[in-house]
Order: structure tokens, then C-alpha cells, then sequence
């Protein structure tokens, strides 16, 4: 109920009461007529009233919609209002919505509680030609904005000056946009204060908002549409990145450093162009880089470098007096006595392949002369190669390398000898496909990623090497392993897969004359596992392997299932698929039966021509020892290389409990084999 009804009745129900009751109280026998008694006490309590009403009824509030279009009218309390507007008389109307004017008028109102009514307000109402109203007072109708346009100011490109304010990327300023107003009268003026949003630029049309406030809670907006383009490039610059190039080497796009101008200022190190010639010539050479339609010509002179013979710089005895000396250069030394050491320094600043080329003059003795070894540090020897007298030319094994400060180191070995050598230092850059070194152990293991090729070597008989693979599903995994062929069919290198626990789960060998080989496959699940590669006979040729993989479903067997406790589990009614790792694997399943039944099992494998006994299987109980004979009273189920392939047997009336398939290998082939388990 509204509060102010409420406290009238409360209010009149209390003063009624008392009335009366002084009435009663007074009211002896003295000749006064009760009915005029009566009639003197209803209007003592009605002129009560009134004062009480008249002075809690609260006056309207005169406002005008939010568009400007109509004057409303409203109060803090539920009552009904009146109105009446001074052009049409003084009749009061009941007002039920908002009052449109077509002229300046006076609107009064006032609020009503049964009969009684509040003070009556007024407000002054201007009415513009386009029918908005206006109140006098802070806004006249002639002035007041009602519209606005904004307009985008866009700056073409100057070259040496930043310009084009529409590219993407673009802050825009204030003094980007210009906004004009148009007021009741149409006439038009420039709008300082206004916002927008958003401010930066993006590629293709952006829509601006742009807002200018009438009052606090008034204002009109208006849509700046700019397109964002993406500055186009107007000059490329060119740069070769290293200090001298040789007649037999080859240019590729990472020689060079290139940066592209932008239309709006902007500078940016390219990633795509292309170069006009790989090969270089003899003298100059100009290369010219492409980008678009934008080049850029390098000049870029060849050594040759047979031409170039650098001499030691003595003393050079200790590894802190080393000689900093380039890769692919040729240096002259002499070991002056069998003590005399000479030490070079050398940075390396990409991964890759390195090979110690050592001359001398040919000697009559095959004794060994000289030997000069690549150094990481002091103690810690990467590579080396020795000379002897007959041998004038003699190269190391290839030495993988990480970027780093490195030390060659030329000493006497068995014999000495006062000729003088001359020892190169050939570096090969490498990408992330080929191992780094070290990687002897665990610890130091190169990480690789499956299904990519990888591309190693053993430096000496005594260097293994390391890798490390995650999986984070269970897979298929299978190795490709490829070297040069050579004429020999001993064992270079053995692999070796493992995991956490070091327990081999792949091994197979690789021989000389066996260019490609592929191993077999095993099933494992998600974690984390290594390779392993060492010499059987040592060979420091390149291999090449990749790690294959392929996503196996919950349909296959999870290794390792080697015995009862870690059996894979069936249902029966599905199907699973497995494979003998090895000679020596064996798989077990298990599933479990709830009451007693009859099962079948079907063995589908590849047909091999071979009669010989390929898979056997077995199935037992939890309780029993001993293996199940099917209902042909077979303990064991064999398989041939020729059976059909399809192979089915079944067991009647199998209690309920938990049972177990085993199968196991006579002679080994790594081909899928597929279970499939069912009620008879």
C-alpha cells in the first residue's frame, strides 16, 4: 500500500478516537443538540485531514525525455499527477504520458492523494522547428548541438617522414578527426571536446565511435569509418654477413641480413627473398636481392683459398697464448723440439661439422710425427688426428660441434720432426637435424622429435651416442636407420631402444654393405625413452635415422604386457591387436567372465609362406597352473606362417573368474596379429 495512504488511515483512525472519546467524556446532559455535536466533531477531523494531506502530498518533477522529444512528468511516491499547459486554458488534465508541445508553452503540474492535492510547479518548455523541446535557463534552444559529423584527416606518405595515418598499427590522434555540429538553427561549428574509440588502427574497415556530451547524461554519437591498410614496402638493404667468402663456397639467403622500409617509416628484418646466384666466382661478385619487386645489389669479392697462408705467431705454448685463428684458412707452423707445443683459438658461432686437415712435407719414416686434437677446454679432447712421416695428408673424423670457443692443439707424438705442417680447420654449418655433441651419456642426450630424420656420427671407436624422444600417447614405434654403403658386413653400428629403467625394448644392428634398414616394431606407451647408437667395428661415416611413430587406439595391446601382473586387458565381445617385439616377447591378456560360458577365439594374422610354427597361444585360469585344453583337447594352440588366416578355437562351459591369454613365439616374425574374443 502507498506509504502516504497508509498514513492517513493510520493517522485518522488515532485522531478520530480521541475526539470521540473527549466528546464522550464531556458530553453531560446540558441541552446541547447531539446532532450539532455530532456535525462540530466531523469537521474539527476533517479540517485535521486536510492539513495533514496538504502537507505530506510532495510535488511532481517536471523532466524532459532523454531524445528530447516530449516532457514527462513523475514523483518519488505512486500518485496520480495533473497537469494543465498554459496555451490551453486552465483545465487540469490527468496526466497518463508524456506531454508533446507543438509551441512554447508553460507546463504546470501537481500532485493528487484522494481530494487533496500538492503545490502546483512550473517550467518554462521551448519547442525547436524539428518539435524537440528545450527549458529555458542553461539551454536555449537555438544553441544546443543536435547533430555531428566527424571526418577522418588522412596524411599521405612523404618519403623520409612519417606519414599515412591510416596504416595498421596507427595511434590515432585527436587531431586525426574533425567533428562539426549542427545546432536547432542549422548552423554549423567546429566540435573540440569529444571522445573515440577505438584508437589503433587494424587491418581493413574500423569502425570509430565518436561522442560528444550534451550533459552528464546526454549526448550524441556519430561512426568514423577508416580503412586500415598494411604499409607497403618501398626499399630493401642488403647486407653480407661474413668477412671473407671462398671460390668453392655456396650462398644461401642466411649469408645475408636484409631490412625492408616501410610506407610508414617503419624498418623490419625481412625473412622472405630470394638471391640472384648460389654460386661464387672468381673476383667480384654481384648478388642481387629480391624481394617483390624491390631489389638490392651486394658486391661481394672471392678468395681463393689455396691463395691464403697464415703463419703461427710464437710463443703460442700455453692454451692462453693460443693463436686466433678462422675456419677454412690454412696456417703454417713448426714444432721447434719434441716439447715445443702450438695452440690456435677458434670461435665457432653456428652448429656443425668440423674436420682437421694436416699437411707436411712427405718423410721417408712411417712413425707417427705430429698429432693435432681438437679442444673444448684444456682436458677436454673432442677429436683428433695424427700424421706420420709417409702420410703428407691426413684428415679427422668428422667432429659435430656446438657454437663455442674451441682450441686446436699440435704436439710431437712418437717422433719429432723440424718440418714444417700446415693444418686447416673445415667447418660445415648444420641445422637442428643432426645430433649434438656431447651426447656420451643420458644425461647429455640430444633431444629429438618422432617422424623427423636425424643425422649423426661416431667422432672415435670410443664415442657413443645419445637420444632422447617423448611420446604422450600410446604408439607404434619403429626405427629407419641409413648410412652410406660400404664394402664390409661387419656390424658398425648396434641401436638400442630403452626407456627410464634402462631396459632394453628394441635392438637390431646395422652392417656395412646394408645401406637401409628397418626395424622391427614395438608397441609403447605415452612417456619418455632413448636411442642409443655404438660401434660394433668402428666406421665415422654419417647415419642417418628417424624415430616412425603411429597413434595406436585402446584396441591394441599396451606393452609392456610380459606377464600375468601386467596383462592386457579384453572384453569379450572385442577385439585387440598386438605383435611380438622379439624372439624372446611374450603377451598376456586377461579378461574376466561373470558366470559360466562358452568362449571362441579367432587368431587373424598375415599369411607367410612358411609351414613352421609362427605364433603359439595358451589360455588359462587365475586358479589353475596348467594351461586349458579347448574343446579339441588342445593345451596349445599353434599358428603357422600357412594357416589359414583366420584361426579359430573355443572352450565350453568356462566357470566365471578371471582368465588369461598367452602368446609367445617358435619362429619370430614382428607382423600384427588381431584377437578377437566372443561368447559360442
Amino acid at each position: 500500500m502507498n506509504s502516504i495512504y497508509l498514513k492517513i488511515i493510520v493517522e485518522s483512525i488515532v485522531f478520530v478516537s480521541g475526539v470521540i472519546g473527549a466528546a464522550l467524556e464531556h458530553h453531560p446532559n446540558n441541552g446541547i443538540d447531539r446532532a450539532k455535536f455530532i456535525v462540530s466533531i466531523l469537521a474539527i477531523i476533517g479540517a485535521f485531514f486536510s492539513f495533514l494531506v496538504i502537507n505530506d502530498v510532495s510535488s511532481p518533477l517536471i523532466d524532459r525525455k532523454a531524445d528530447y522529444s516530449a516532457v514527462i512528468l513523475s514523483t518519488d511516491e505512486p500518485m496520480n499527477i495533473e497537469y494543465r499547459i498554459s496555451t490551453s486554458g486552465d483545465e487540469w488534465l490527468k496526466y497518463k504520458k508524456p506531454i508533446r508541445l507543438k509551441d512554447n508553452a508553460i507546463v504546470y503540474a501537481r500532485s493528487r492523494v484522494l481530494w487533496y492535492t500538492s503545490e502546483p510547479v512550473y517550467r518554462d518548455v521551448y519547442v525547436a522547428e524539428n518539435g524537440l523541446v528545450y527549458f529555458s535557463g542553461v539551454e536555449k534552444p537555438g544553441d544546443t548541438i543536435v547533430d555531428i559529423k566527424a571526418n577522418y584527416n588522412y596524411e599521405d606518405f612523404v618519403i623520409n617522414k612519417n606519414a599515412g595515418n591510416h596504416y595498421v598499427g596507427y595511434e590515432i590522434k585527436k587531431n586525426d578527426i574533425k567533428v562539426v555540429g549542427t545546432d536547432l538553427k542549422g548552423n554549423e561549428k567546429e566540435i573540440t571536446e569529444f571522445t573515440y574509440s577505438p584508437d589503433i588502427l587494424k587491418n581493413g574497415r574500423n569502425d570509430i565511435e565518436v561522442e560528444y556530451s550534451i550533459t552528464e547524461d546526454i549526448s550524441i554519437k556519430t561512426h568514423l569509418y577508416v580503412n586500415g591498410e598494411k604499409p607497403a614496402m618501398i626499399k630493401i638493404e642488403a647486407k653480407y654477413r661474413g668477412d671473407n667468402i671462398y671460390l668453392d663456397s655456396m650462398l644461401d639467403t642466411s649469408d645475408f641480413d636484409v631490412v625492408g622500409t616501410y610506407e610508414d617509416g617503419t624498418v623490419e628484418q625481412l625473412q622472405e627473398y630470394s638471391i640472384s646466384s648460389e654460386e661464387i666466382k672468381e673476383g667480384k661478385n654481384k648478388i642481387v636481392i629480391i624481394s617483390g619487386d624491390l631489389s638490392d645489389i651486394v658486391e661481394i669479392t672471392a678468395i681463393d683459398r689455396e691463395s691464403i697462408m697464415e703463419i703461427e705467431a710464437e710463443p703460442n705454448n700455453c692454451i692462453a697464448d693460443a693463436n686466433d685463428i678462422e675456419t677454412n684458412i690454412k696456417y703454417s707452423g713448426k714444432l721447434d723440439e719434441y716439447d715445443d707445443i702450438d695452440y690456435y683459438r677458434l670461435q665457432i658461432k653456428q652448429k656443425g661439422k668440423l674436420i682437421i686437415k694436416f699437411t707436411h712435407p712427405k718423410i721417408d719414416d712411417d712413425q707417427d710425427f705430429w698429432m693435432a686434437s681438437l679442444l673444448a677446454q684444456e682436458d677436454d679432447v673432442r677429436g683428433s688426428v695424427t700424421a706420420n712421416g709417409e702420410n703428407f695428408e691426413t684428415s679427422s673424423s668428422p667432429i659435430r660441434i656446438m657454437p663455442g670457443t674451441y682450441y686446436i692443439k699440435v704436439e710431437a707424438a712418437y717422433s719429432h720432426s723440424e718440418e714444417k705442417y700446415i693444418i686447416a680447420v673445415l667447418f660445415e654449418e648444420e641445422d637442428d637435424s643432426t645430433e649434438n655433441e656431447p651426447n656420451d651419456d643420458i644425461i647429455q642426450a640430444t633431444e629429438i622429435t618422432p617422424d623427423k630424420e636425424y643425422i649423426g656420427n661416431l667422432t672415435n671407436q670410443d664415442d657413443i651416442d645419445y637420444y632422447k624422444f617423448s611420446i604422450d600417447d600410446k604408439r607404434k614405434i619403429w626405427v629407419d636407420f641409413s648410412h652410406d654403403k660400404t664394402n664390409t658386413t661387419n656390424t658398425l653400428w648396434k641401436v638400442s631402444l630403452f626407456d627410464d629403467s634402462d631396459g632394453s625394448l628394441l635392438d637390431f644392428n646395422s652392417i656395412g654393405t646394408t645401406a637401409k634398414i628397418t626395424s622391427d616394431s614395438i608397441r609403447i606407451p605415452a612417456g619418455n625413452y632413448y636411442i642409443r647408437i655404438e660401434n660394433d667395428y668402428w666406421s665415422d661415416l654419417d647415419y642417418t635415422f628417424c624415430i616412425r611413430s603411429q597413434q595406436e587406439g585402446d584396441d591394441s595391446e599396451t606393452e609392456d604386457n610380459g606377464d600375468y601382473d601386467v596383462a592386457t586387458k579384453i572384453d569379450v565381445g572385442s577385439s585387440i591387436t598386438g605383435n611380438l617385439q622379439s624372439e624372446n616377447d611374450v603377451d598376456f591378456y586377461r579378461f574376466d567372465l561373470q558366470d559360466t560360458v562358452s568362449i571362441r577365439v579367432a587368431f587373424t594374422h598375415q599369411r607367410i609362406d612358411n609351414g613352421a610354427v609362427f605364433w603359439r597361444y595358451e589360455l588359462y585360469s587365475m586358479e589353475d597352473a596348467y594351461s586349458i585344453n579347448n574343446n579339441e583337447d588342445e593345451s596349445t594352440i599353434e599358428i603357422n606362417g600357412n594357416s589359414p588366416e583366420n584361426v579359430i578355437s573355443s572352450w565350453n562351459l568356462l566357470p566365471a573368474g578371471t582368465y588369461y591369454l598367452k602368446v609367445y613365439s617358435s619362429y619370430f616374425d614382428n607382423s600384427d596379429y588381431k584377437i578377437s574374443l566372443n561368447y559360442l
